[in-house]
């Protein structure tokens, strides 16, 4: 064969996706790639069988304890200590079992101190089975890991516990898959003539081969792998059900008939959790964790759906309260100035040549703020209808979605493979921000930043020492912040462990609220594409496929994405002519808003609220002058849409009479968002009053919720109880002289919203999203847990006050106390 020959093979094979000893680059002496062994057919044939017989009668056996067997079975293992569930744990697995969370990662980072590893780990189990560990399994997951074992057949899991081992694969840290060409080998069904069946490519080429480049199958090494992973995790769990039902066991089989077989079977969806607080859903995070041991999850777009569509409600009201909130967007400035590397005193303790001392300084953090003010309401919008077209073509094409069609028809795929594009490009705009969390107020301590060399913009920050603090989310942070190990270990699965290491409270207090929101966004992304992933069969041909698509994607994208890519650049030209009316250090944003109403206070409000008013009439105003149209029309298609909303501004003051007591008020002002095409500016009239009955969707075409100003004439009364009516009366405070609000604790709001119909679920980082279970509503609303504190500030309870008004038309004469709570 000649060179020119090999490498057309070579390509050939590789746009096929064909790995490891099955593509001719990784065959060399030495190579890391090299099969640990050689199979011959009618060898493995008889190995696979053997695998096959035994597993197949350990599932059955498995099966029928958990049938009749699975009530008793959670109830006692509940009931065990830590301990207790430990010893048994370590008992049933026979050899030392790994004590942590994702033991895959504690062996690379241990084994790897320096240069890129390539060889086999001293410790193989914790890459084989990286799920089986006794601080996960210590706890309900157990249950779930023999129920959705017992009930479901072995094939069903086939493919999850080839791709659990992935690190150990890439990393060549586990042996090789074993070689035998010309076959593929099929993990399907409950039989042995099923279970473990091979496809001769001479006799079935087309089937036999297709099968195996779509993942729909496997090579005969990598099915090897998977069956002797499961010959041993089926022992595993019908010793741990032998040991606690020892007492059922000692008096003969687990199996007889005097066990009848139970009617309900073991609950394994994901439901609200009833506590003390109401309606709670188990935390993304959680489900996360749990996955390994229950069945794997199938593609849900509607969650899909009601997650960008209340995270661009949120972005739309971030945008809205910027223009609205002198505070608020003051604290905005503030954050986003206290997470720059930039901050940082270099090692002579000098501040950098552009440190927050400079005015090119707060240009650089105003004009992020607002770029991605703006970019980040674009990109939510644009998931979303990214989300609602792949939902309308899955509907289109229900009918070619069957198992047995080895692939999708285009315009689906095309769309499944964009939409999976545009969640790694957003991915990278929450990594590029990470990227400064040494210089958060909690972490900036621990580091340092090398002098600046004059006419670079390249930092060099360094740890002070090796003081442990931080360490191992430190690690995980570098792992992701390098493309090659963020490849290597999978962002999906890098960031699930950062969340997992930031429930540690002594890890937590170190991230920042703003590092905390960077986090979710990141999680949201990886969540969605984790969706992608369990879109199986054809998942597993996404990369091959997108080397046949990638052209058209490409242009469809950037058409589509046009106004997000321009928005920067137009956002650095306004803000070159208005930095100095937005900058925050001579407190002309300062909003007493906290504080008893009363002359200067209220002045002092309505001085905030009119600095707040011309900045953006001059943002506006050179806008246009420099771009020929306005911020809306720049933002095309992708722009939200404020129907009849107008921003809320204090009254001025009227001294109160002796025999009453009146204050100023707060009312909407007849401006418009950003100054739209009629070009109206912003006045101290009354908003005319709106009547709505019930809250109102969000448009799943246009992006915005219909917003509410003044209270509705006509709305549903909410009867609670005592804590419930505290929360909302403090949401919906009305200022005066002779009262303070106070805060809110977080506990409390979750038990309010639950109270009137939500149920709450932590998405990631910060993020709580409430759905409405037994409301008149559709749309979701999300919020943000304060952090580090356990209450939420008046300031913040004021604005999801103002928030659940124009989602829902809340106010505060709607909630009541029933006196028979």
């Amino acid at each position: 064969m000649s060179q020119a020959e090999f490498a057309e093979m070579a390509r050939a094979i590789g746009d096929l996706g064909l790995r490891g000893a099955y593509d001719p680059l990784n065959v060399y002496p030495g190579s890391p790639f090299l099969p640990s062994r050689t199979l011959k057919y009618d060898a493995a044939v008889k190995e696979v069988r053997a695998h096959s017989q035994s597993i197949l009668s350990q599932w059955s056996t498995l099966r029928q304890i958990v049938e009749r067997h699975h009530e008793v079975l959670g109830k006692r293992w509940n009931k065990k200590s830590k301990k207790m569930q430990k010893e048994i744990l370590q008992k049933a697995w026979g050899a030392p079992m790994s004590p942590t969370h994702r033991p895959d990662y504690e062996a690379y980072r241990r084994e790897n101190t320096g240069s890129r590893h390539i060889g086999r780990s001293k410790t193989p189990d914790a890459y084989l089975f990286p799920y089986i560990n006794l601080e996960d399994l210590a706890s309900t997951s157990l249950t779930l890991f023999i129920n959705s074992r017992g009930l479901n057949p072995p094939s069903a899991f086939a493919r999850a516990d080839l791709l659990a081992i992935n690190l150990g694969s890439i990393s060549h840290s586990i042996p090789e898959p074993a070689f035998l060409g010309g076959y593929t080998l099929c993990l399907e069904g409950s039989t042995v003539e099923e279970y473990g069946k091979f496809l001769d490519w001479d006799v079935e080429p087309e089937q036999a081969t297709t099968l195996m480049v779509h993942r729909r199958h496997f090579t005969p090494g990598e099915g090897l792998q998977v069956l002797e992973i499961q010959e041993r995790i089926y022992p595993f769990l019908i010793q741990c059900c032998e040991i606690v039902l020892h007492d059922l066991k000692s008096e003969g089989s687990l199996l007889d008939e005097k066990y009848p077989v139970l009617e309900q079977a073991p609950l394994s969806s994901i439901q609200a959790l009833p506590s003390n607080d109401g309606n709670i859903l188990p935390a993304l995070s959680t489900i996360s964790q749990e996955a390994p041991y229950r069945l794997p999850a199938q593609l849900d777009l509607d969650r899909l759906k009601g997650i960008f569509a209340a995270k661009r409600s949120a972005a739309s009201d971030h945008l809205w309260a910027m223009r609205e909130d002198p505070g608020y967007f003051a604290e905005e400035i503030k954050d986003w100035s206290e997470h720059r590397n930039d901050r940082l005193p270099d090692t002579n303790g000098q501040p950098h040549p552009t440190g927050p001392h400079t005015i090119d300084f707060w240009h650089r953090v105003i004009r992020n703020v607002i770029s991605e003010a703006y970019q980040s309401y674009m990109n939510w919008d644009n998931l979303h209808r990214q989300v609602v077209r792949l939902s309308e073509l899955m509907d289109k094409h229900k009918g070619d979605l069957s198992p047995e069609n080895v692939k999708l028809p285009d315009e689906l795929m095309i769309q499944m493979l964009k939409f999976r594009d545009y969640l790694k490009i957003c991915a990278d705009t929450p990594i590029h921000y990470m990227m400064n969390i040494q210089s958060s107020p909690a972490l900036r301590q621990y580091f340092v930043r090398a002098p600046q060399a004059p006419g670079t913009v390249n930092m060099e920050i360094m740890p002070r020492s090796n003081d442990p603090i931080f360490h191992r989310p430190w690690g995980m942070l570098l792992i992701l912040w390098t493309p090659q190990q963020r490849e290597l270990f999978g962002l999906v699965d890098v960031v699930d462990y950062l969340e997992y290491l930031f429930q540690d409270p002594a890890e937590k207090k170190l991230l920042s609220p703003y590092m905390a929101d960077r986090l979710a966004d990141l999680g949201i992304y990886t969540r969605a594409l984790k969706e992608l992933e369990s879109f199986h069969p054809w998942s597993a041909t996404f990369d091959a496929e997108y080397k046949i698509h990638a052209g058209k994607m490409l242009v469809d994208i950037g058409k589509e994405g046009e106004p997000l890519i321009k928005m920067p650049e137009q956002v650095a030209a306004v803000m070159h002519h208005v930095t100095t009316y937005a900058m925050i250090g001579d407190g002309k944003f300062k909003y007493p808003v906290d504080k008893k109403r009363n002359k200067q206070t209220t002045e002092a409000m309505i001085q905030a609220e009119q600095n707040l008013d011309f900045f953006w009439e001059q943002f506006d105003g050179f806008w246009k002058k420099l771009h020929r149209t306005t911020v809306q029309k720049s933002m095309m298609h992708l722009a939200p849409v404020y129907r009849g909303q107008s921003l809320q501004r204090t009254q001025p003051w009227i001294e109160p009479a002796k025999e009453s007591k009146q204050q100023s008020t707060e009312a909407g002002i007849g401006s418009t968002l950003w100054a739209t095409e009629t070009e109206q500016k912003t006045t101290p009239a009354l908003a005319k009053p709106k009547q709505k009955t019930k809250g109102v969707a969000t448009n799943s075409d246009q992006g915005a919720p219909v917003l509410a100003v003044t209270q509705p004439d006509e709305q549903p009364v909410f009867r609670v109880d005592k804590r419930a009516l505290k929360v909302f009366n403090t949401l919906f405070f009305t200022a005066n002289q002779s009262s303070q609000p106070g805060e809110v604790p977080w506990r409390d709001f979750l038990y309010a919203m639950t109270c009137t119909g939500f149920a709450a679920q932590k998405l990631y980082g910060s993020i709580w999203q409430f759905t409405p279970t037994a409301l008149d509503v559709e749309r979701s609303i999300q919020f943000h847990e304060p952090h580090p504190a356990v209450k939420m500030q008046y300031n913040v309870a004021r604005r999801v006050g103002r928030r659940l008004n124009r989602a829902y038309g809340w106010y505060r004469e709607m909630f009541v106390l029933d006196e028979a709570i």
